[in-house]
């Protein structure tokens, strides 16, 4: 590795593995693992119970897209992804899709087949989640991306932030609604490569993470203003971004994402812009603002032009506030907490906000968690934050119930559901405890004193 390359990342080279270290690699590996049992069981109605059968599935709170999409995008009879039908996933996530399917296709019939298939992918999902526990985990342990140089791992550090991923209520409960602990792994691991030096290495894993979900690829945003800084103030020192530490990352991650995109577009153009173009036209779904706020009718939630472009415009806003946080800071912001800035930024303005998209933001919050403000403040937000997602988590599905049973579809002993007002309640919850999260980290970056991590 070159000395340009170690400049530019954090600290470089293969530390060296204390047995308090690798003992604690073995408890997060099973903290994840427990995590991964955890999040199977929470399906154990739908799975067991026969809720993916009768339909019932809103009122049992075991609703997935993997056993419906089995069906919907002809796994089942063989039909490959974006070659044979259009897929609304990145490449990689639809790679996968395919691939579990073609490993349960020798099951005897389709019942087994497609059961079979929500179980192989909650394996792979768990095999990932393992992984994200043990990135995360080592992250923290070490103190960060980017930590003082000669500092003592962390045990209790590193446990703490991968239970957190591992075992947060809004984990379990939504760690197998879709595929996206594959993206969360893979930018795990690039966090991982970043932080110990290797920008290649890092960036490539960014790429590949954004061909599985699009939301990896805003690191790039506070990479760029961390080298900004850097060029304005000549600083140095860890966590400093030098012209290569992001440029390195930024080609790596572009071959690596078209390697994997390119075959694919040129065998099935138009298909595989499927993901693109569901993302521009769809209209405002469950879980975002304009979807609370069109039902109480304060904003025309139906005009999907004003939408996209509010959207695009309170995004742009809310980057350019980080931005100028990550440059104008006294103390320069650790890298994950400003990651963390933006991924929250691109949900809160976002007309699409799934109950699984918690999975991107909690190993960014276990690694952002405050530096200089008393554990007590952080605790409450982060709390109420948990809290507010497993509420909501249990109200989409009362409120699609509602959906389905105002189409006229009855869902028997199911009750009323929770209809638009109450349902918004419960987002406007779950929006306003993310923000309050965001609040809390750029008030600890403009915080005086000294790392109480």
């Amino acid at each position: 590795m070159s000395s340009a390359e170690r400049a530019g990342g954090a600290a470089a080279g293969p530390p060296s593995v204390s047995p308090e270290a690798r003992r604690t690699t073995l408890w997060l590996a099973a903290l994840g693992a427990l995590g991964a049992v955890a999040a199977y069981l929470a399906k154990w109605p739908c799975r067991f119970g026969g809720a993916w059968s009768d339909g019932t599935q809103y009122a049992a709170g075991c609703y997935s897209d993997v056993f419906p999409l089995y069906f919907r995008d002809a796994l089942d009879s063989g039909s490959v992804p974006y070659l044979d039908v259009p897929t609304e996933y990145p490449v990689l996530t639809g790679g996968l899709m395919y691939a579990i399917a073609r490993g349960v296709s020798w099951l005897p019939d389709e019942t087994a087949r497609a059961l079979g298939y929500f179980d192989l992918t909650a394996a792979v999902m768990g095999v990932c989640l393992v992984a994200t526990v043990l990135g995360i985990g080592h992250i923290a342990g070490r103190g960060g991306i980017a930590p003082v140089p000669g500092a003592a791992f962390r045990p209790r550090a590193a446990l703490l932030a991968g239970g957190l991923v591992a075992l947060a209520p809004a984990a379990v409960l939504t760690g197998l609604i879709n595929w996206d602990l594959l993206a969360v792994a893979l930018f795990t691991g690039g966090l991982v490569a970043y932080a110990h030096g290797r920008q290649w290495s890092a960036g490539a894993l960014f790429g590949l993470a954004t061909a599985a979900k699009f939301y990896p690829f805003l690191v790039f945003g506070p990479l760029f203003v961390l080298m900004v800084r850097e060029l304005v103030r000549r600083e140095g020192g860890p966590g400093a971004v030098t012209v290569g530490g992001f440029l390195r990352p930024l080609a790596a991650g572009a071959l690596a994402w078209g390697a994997v995109n390119l075959p694919v577009y040129l065998a099935a153009p138009r298909n595989w812009a499927t993901f693109f173009t569901f993302s521009q036209e769809r209209g405002t779904d469950w879980g975002s603002l304009y979807y609370a706020l069109g039902g109480y009718g304060v904003f025309p939630s139906g005009d999907l032009d004003l939408v996209n472009a509010t959207g695009m415009a309170t995004l742009v806003a809310a980057c350019a506030g980080v931005a100028a946080l990550a440059v104008l800071a006294r103390r320069r912001p650790p890298l994950e907490q400003l990651v963390l800035l933006v991924v929250a930024a691109f949900l809160l303005t976002n007309k699409v906000w799934s109950p699984q998209f918690v999975l991107w933001l909690l190993p960014l919050a276990a690694l952002a968690w405050p530096r200089r403000l008393p554990a007590a403040p952080a605790l409450v937000v982060f709390g109420l934050w948990q809290l507010a997602e497993t509420g909501y988590f249990f109200g989409i599905w009362q409120h699609l119930l509602w959906v389905t049973q105002q189409g006229g579809t009855a869902v028997p002993g199911s009750g009323t559901g929770l209809d638009v007002g109450a349902y918004s309640l419960l987002l406007l919850g779950r929006w306003t405890t993310v923000l309050a999260v965001c609040v809390l980290t750029v008030v600890d970056n403009l915080r005086g004193g000294r790392s109480t991590v």
